[in-house]
Order: structure tokens, then C-alpha cells, then sequence
């Protein structure tokens, strides 16, 4: 009789899916989403890098093999679980809307990666204000130099921030400050990180 009990109540009496498989597929939808919405939002409403993503969710496998050589510099051979997001940041960064720089990397090359973000968006300061050189000090770390650029930048409303690729490069990318709550979830909603400052 016990069993009889066990039995029938671990059974399922209808055709509705499990509560867990439901939120899975939720989840799922979501992420796919936030990520599609992201990719439209940093790429200026670009379909190719929208493609590109979706290509990547939907058909790893030809992407990798579409992408080879492009892959072949990150040391990607095969489908890994985060394509999507590399796919995302690749493809920015062919339109010149990110710039990845290493993480010890010298003043120079922060400065004119910073300002070909800041000309690429068509985001031009007030003629005294562009001069980035004067925002940082040389001889000072990579890490710190990006913080006192995005400082510098704030009071433009434009947020300086680096969209996390679990590596030791930073991914460079400017957004506007009223846009940078909307990219933070939307980033987070996908399981991704775009981080709006350095401290």
C-alpha cells in the first residue's frame, strides 16, 4: 500500500512539464534574448553582428568553421559554452566599436584606442577637451589609466567600461551614461558581464 502511494504521487497526472524544466526553458529564452537585444544595442543596430551571434547560438559548429582563422587567434578550435559572447565581442570589434588591449599595455596605445571608440561612435568632446593625454598620468598601470580615462569621460556622459571575457585583456568598449543601466542588466540577463567602471 505504501508503495501504491509513492508511487501514484511521484507520477505525473497531466501533460504540463516539470516546474524546473519550465523555468530551464524560461531561462533559456531569456538569456537568448537579453543577448540578441545586447548585441543590437552595442553594435548600433547592425544585423551582421546580430547574425553573427544567432549564427553562433544556433550553429556552432559552422561557425567555427565560418570564423576559423578569426577563432584560431583566441585558441578556439571547437565550439566552447561562451562562443555567442566571443562571437558578439569578434564582430564589434570588426566594426571598430571595441578595442581589446592587454593588460599591461602602455599609455600610447590606451589613448588611441580610447579616442578611435570616442571617433568611431562620433562622439566628439569640446575642442579643449580632447585632449586625452592630459587625463592620465604615463606611468602609471594599465588598470589605473583606464580609471582615470573613464573619470575623465564622465562628466561627457559617456561611460567607459570593458565587457569581461574571462581573460587578461580588457575589452575597451564607450557607451552613453544613460544607456549603461540597460546594458548592465541586459548583460547580466544573458549570463554576461559588462563592467561600467574600473575600481
Amino acid at each position: 500500500m505504501g508503495w501504491f502511494r509513492w508511487w501514484g504521487k511521484s507520477r505525473k497526472t497531466d501533460n504540463t512539464p516539470d516546474i524546473e524544466v519550465q523555468d530551464l526553458q524560461v531561462s533559456s529564452i531569456t538569456k537568448r534574448a537579453a543577448l540578441l537585444a545586447l548585441s543590437e544595442k552595442l553594435s548600433l543596430g547592425s544585423e551582421n553582428v546580430v547574425g553573427e551571434v544567432v549564427l553562433a547560438l544556433d550553429h556552432p559548429e559552422l561557425y567555427v568553421e565560418q570564423w576559423e582563422e578569426r577563432l584560431d587567434n583566441r585558441g578556439i578550435e571547437a565550439p566552447i559554452p561562451d562562443l555567442a559572447w566571443i562571437a558578439l565581442v569578434d564582430a564589434l570589434d570588426q566594426l571598430g566599436l571595441v578595442w581589446e588591449i592587454d593588460w599591461k599595455q602602455d599609455a600610447q596605445t590606451i589613448l588611441f584606442a580610447v579616442g578611435s571608440l570616442l571617433d568611431r561612435r562620433g562622439w566628439l568632446l569640446p575642442a579643449a577637451d580632447r585632449r586625452l593625454e592630459q587625463a592620465i598620468s604615463h606611468d602609471n598601470y594599465t588598470f589605473d589609466l583606464l580609471g582615470e580615462l573613464h573619470k575623465w569621460l564622465r562628466p561627457h556622459g559617456i561611460v567607459m567600461g570593458h565587457l569581461d571575457i574571462n581573460s587578461d585583456s580588457y575589452v575597451l568598449i564607450i557607451v552613453r551614461e544613460d544607456e549603461c543601466g540597460e546594458i548592465e542588466r541586459l548583460a547580466a540577463t544573458s549570463g554576461y558581464r559588462f563592467h561600467s567602471r574600473f575600481s
